[in-house]
């Protein structure tokens, strides 16, 4: 079977087996919701992977976690990205790496309708996610937006199939903080989406999402395992890499000069508005960190920044004091850098969590209302842009020039509320018995 047919055969084959499980458990069982044994002994993570930081920083945040909690259980990213990286690359993590996605999801379903050995994963590749599955004592999802119309349909669909992907093979699972919502689907999508959310949302143990606008979009679908979290990396301190590294690994330590300034872009803000005003918006806020004396540091949080790092920066490439880092550092490098800022230009999400969790102050460039709730809950509402909207060039300017002066104002302020968050517990609450 060629190639460029199985994918859309595959895709109606997965609507297909996760229909037919939806038909069953509405009309054919009564299938009570299982009870957490933790008896197993893998820990499954989906959602989470390492091209994007701060899904990194969230991954690497579980990992550490859970390891020092249940040293004695091997811990499982799956994810398809992650899975194809050279086998020496992935031999560094503590963790196990396996693939997974809609290929994966239907092996595990309708065994009868998988094509076997594909062009994607072999078919002992698939096995060896249905034994994990099959010993789990848990299973984590940590995607950062997934289950809303903003991210697609087909995005929310493989959401929802990795919950009833859970209820069939009786493993707890924990939905860890997240965007969620809103639900503005078509038509047609709601008459898919709508039943699966209907009886699937329940199953979780818990879902957190960060955002109030997550609890009202889940309310008419699940209430009782609801329950609104700061996200997972602002909660805790640290990591502790001899459980995420096979060996202690050779993190680059970048160390900066004062009167520093960070700024972290985002493909996601350019794909919703003009790239060339959103490029001045970034010159003009340059050129006003330049006159207060500023060095700018232009850096990505994300793979696929990297273009719009080298766009800035090439701006003002006759400048020593706009730099540009083009290496692919992992969350705890970035981390590193970001800390010794006075303040930070950020349109990363988890570039503003990083900010916020070293009381590093944050003018944010958002595109959906993670952004805008984020910073209402630290009291820097005022330095939140819209980035789906014209952005007015001289109200940014007003800002970096409003920052430049009280940076260390907001980041006592921004301080005393990380403290008072770090005082709660996630992990503890959900999984010390």
């Amino acid at each position: 079977m060629c190639g460029e047919y199985r994918k859309p055969i595959r895709n109606v084959s997965l609507v297909a087996a996760v229909e037919k499980r939806l038909l069953s458990d509405l009309f054919f069982t009564d299938k009570e919701v299982s009870t957490p044994s933790r008896e197993g002994d893998s820990i499954v993570i989906v959602g989470g992977e390492l091209f994007n930081k701060g899904a990194q920083a969230m991954t690497f945040t579980v990992v550490d976690q859970m390891s020092k909690r249940y040293p004695e259980k091997d811990v499982y990213l799956l994810s398809g990205r992650d899975y194809e990286r050279d086998p020496d690359e992935k031999a560094q993590y503590e963790f196990n790496i396996l693939p997974w996605g809609p290929e994966t999801q239907l092996s595990l379903l309708s065994p009868e309708l998988d094509f076997g050995n594909t062009t994607q994963y072999p078919k002992q590749d698939k096995k060896a996610v249905k034994n994990v599955l099959e010993d789990c004592s848990m299973l984590i999802d940590i995607n950062g937006f997934a289950l809303s119309s903003q991210m697609g349909a087909k995005t929310s669909f493989i959401y929802l199939t990795d919950i009833l992907i859970a209820g069939e093979y009786d493993v707890p699972m924990y939905i860890l903080p997240q965007s969620i919502g809103p639900f503005d689907y078509s038509s047609a999508s709601k008459l898919l989406l709508n039943p699966l959310m209907q009886t699937y949302l329940s199953y979780p143990d818990v879902i957190c999402p960060r955002e109030q606008a997550g609890v009202k979009s889940l309310a008419p679908y699940t209430r009782n395992n609801v329950r609104r979290e700061f996200d997972i990396v602002l909660q805790n301190e640290g990591y502790d890499p001899a459980n995420i590294y096979t060996s202690e690994p050779d993190l680059e330590r970048k160390d900066l000069e004062s009167e520093a300034v960070g700024i972290v872009p985002n493909s996601q803000v350019f794909e919703r508005t003009d790239p060339e005003e959103l490029y001045s918006v970034y010159d003009a806020a340059i050129e006003a960190l330049l006159e207060n004396g500023k060095t700018t540091y232009v850096l990505r949080h994300s793979i696929e920044d990297l273009d719009l790092c080298r766009e800035i920066e090439k701006r003002f490439s006759e400048n020593d004091n706009v730099v540009l880092f083009e290496e692919d550092l992992n969350a705890i490098e970035l981390e590193h850098i970001i800390r010794q800022f006075d303040f930070l230009l950020g349109s990363r999400y988890h570039s503003l969590v990083h900010a916020y969790k070293n009381q590093v102050p944050a003018i944010a460039i958002g595109w959906a209302v993670k952004y805008r709730e984020l910073l209402d809950r630290f009291d820097q509402s005022a330095y939140f842009f819209e980035g789906r909207d014209e952005i007015d060039e001289q109200e940014l300017v007003s800002a970096v020039e409003q920052m430049c002066n009280s940076y260390d104002c907001e980041s006592e302020l921004i301080g005393e509320k990380v403290d008072e968050i770090q005082q709660n517990d996630l992990f503890g609450d959900l999984f010390d018995d």
